[in-house]
């Protein structure tokens, strides 16, 4: 049972701990689907973001292209300037983000303007756009780093520009177009990404363009030597986690942007990421620490009643194994009483019957034992009937004998799987044992304590009763109790052998 009940715990212990595990599969699969549906989600909004920026730089772009084509129509400049202002500008797009598109000469100084039909007077030959058009024919669209307008009291732009190119080839000019910064900021803080997210847009040569949120800061920031910009260059789009220059662990997901020389980045705070994932992690892990610790408490308090319930019961069995020793023992001798000779002799009994193997009986009595008890005081007597007894027990000493008190001063003994030679050595042992106590007894003929003893073996049949053995060994025991006392008396034999050493199977 103890067993039993060791598996159980060990069992119990293992379904909380199977439980633990499987919530932190669970809660480990939720994990990564978070995370993965952020990285969908930023892939999903930087590809947005993406084609809503280069279709606006796209049809911008077709202004400029309209204003080239326009400035090498034949007889351009000779028309009045009303009418070449809304020539070169009839297809120019307009918006409130948009600034102005300017004709630049070769020299970079500005000869058109789409906002006035009388141009600034203004220079714009240190500007990167005009140089880049300048040194490189083969540019094509180009996309400017931030610069702080002129023309608009330093509000923050980026420009773009093509080339002009003269009726020989040769460089004829830059026709550019303004775009405010605040274009892309306005469209980025449409955007709810959570504390710790931002958007950011780069162009080609590592220089910060616009960022929500909005840090005064990162105006044209070069970037170009960090990390983060080395892994935006590798690769048109992906996405990848990292550290921020402000020390904010995120998931970035960057998408360049058509053919321009410009990526777009989405970085989602990883912190904002797992928020939800985290709160639900604590209250399942609660539920389920509190689950696991209520399973092992009941398996702890089941075991431990359990174990009580055993202690009691293994207490009542010792009381009752107790009990049955002391209902089956004399209280004055210790030897087995009445009630458990009678139970063993039927046992043997029927064992001898089975096994056809003979039993032997010895009954033996204390002689002149009354006048022993009225002579020396009772307490004297239950002395001697004590002694008598441990000669018994001296004397049978297989695991199979039994000595018990049959009444008063009488006594028995039943010697299992036993002949006549083997019973009688025993039957002499006990009578000498108690004969060499030496204990005086002035009513007994010899002067000192002795017992008489019959001895009775039979090899019973079946449907024999036990009670046919008592009976010839009572009548022994009358025999020698007529005979003079103080001797052993087989019954059923005159004059029999007394072996005075053990037989063979007696040891």
């Amino acid at each position: 049972m103890r067993k039993t009940i060791r598996w159980l715990t060990i069992l119990s212990m293992g379904v909380a701990s199977g439980m633990l595990a499987l919530g932190a599969i669970v809660l480990l699969d939720a994990r990564e689907d978070a995370w993965q549906q952020a990285k969908q989600a930023s892939a999903n909004l930087a590809l947005v973001l993406e084609r809503d920026i280069a279709r606006n730089i796209a049809l911008y772009d077709l202004s400029l292209q309209g204003v080239i084509t326009a400035l090498q129509q034949p007889d351009i400049d000779q028309v009045s300037p009303q009418i070449r202002h809304m020539a070169v500008f009839d297809s120019s797009a307009s918006g409130e983000d948009l600034g102005s598109i300017l004709v630049l000469n070769t020299a970079g100084s500005v000869v058109e303007d789409s906002t006035s039909i009388v141009p600034h007077t203004l220079n714009l030959a240190d500007r990167d756009y005009f140089r880049v058009q300048e040194e490189r024919p083969d540019i094509g669209l180009y996309v400017s780093r931030p610069f702080l307008s002129r023309l608009r009291g330093g509000d923050a732009s980026i420009a773009i520009s093509r080339r002009i190119p003269a009726s020989d080839g040769r460089f004829g000019g830059v026709v550019m177009g303004a775009l405010r910064v605040a274009y892309f900021q306005k469209l980025f803080e449409k955007l709810n990404l959570g504390p710790g997210g931002s958007v950011t847009l780069i162009g080609g040569d590592g220089r910060l363009i616009a960022r929500y949120p909005v840090l005064e800061a990162d105006f044209n920031r070069d970037m170009s030597n960090s990390t983060t910009f080395r892994k935006f260059a590798a690769a048109p789009q992906g996405s990848f986690e990292g550290a921020s220059s402000y020390g904010v662990r995120r998931l970035y997901t960057y998408q360049h942007i058509g053919n321009l020389p410009l990526i777009l980045s989405v970085a989602l705070s990883v912190d904002e990421i797992y928020s939800a994932w985290w709160r639900k992690t604590l209250i399942v892990a609660t539920i389920l620490v509190v689950l696991c610790g209520a399973t092992v408490a009941l398996c702890l308090l089941f075991r431990r009643e359990m174990l009580r319930r055993l202690a009691a019961e293994g207490a009542l069995v010792e009381a009752a194994d107790k009990l049955s020793v002391i209902a089956a023992t004399d209280g004055l001798t210790g030897l087995a009483n009445r009630r458990a000779f009678d139970a063993r002799l039927r046992v043997e009994w029927n064992r001898a019957i089975r096994a056809e193997t003979p039993i032997a009986l010895l009954m033996l009595d204390a002689d002149c034992f009354k006048l022993y008890n009225d002579g020396y005081g009772h307490q004297e007597g239950d002395r001697v009937l004590q002694m008598i007894a441990t000669c018994i027990q001296k004397s049978i000493r297989r695991p199979g004998d039994l000595g018990a008190r049959y009444g008063g001063e009488e006594f028995v003994a039943v010697l299992p799987n036993t002949d006549w030679a083997g019973a009688s050595t025993v039957a002499e042992a006990i009578r000498s044992a108690v004969e060499g106590l030496d204990i005086p007894h002035a009513g007994s003929p010899s002067g000192r304590l002795t017992v008489s003893i019959g001895v009775a073996v039979a090899r019973p049949l079946l449907g024999e009763a036990e009670s046919l053995i008592v009976k010839e060994a009572d009548d022994a025991l009358y025999d020698a109790k007529h005979a003079g006392r103080n001797r052993v008396n087989t019954a059923g034999r005159d004059d029999p052998p007394i072996a005075m050493g053990l037989a063979e199977d007696w040891g």
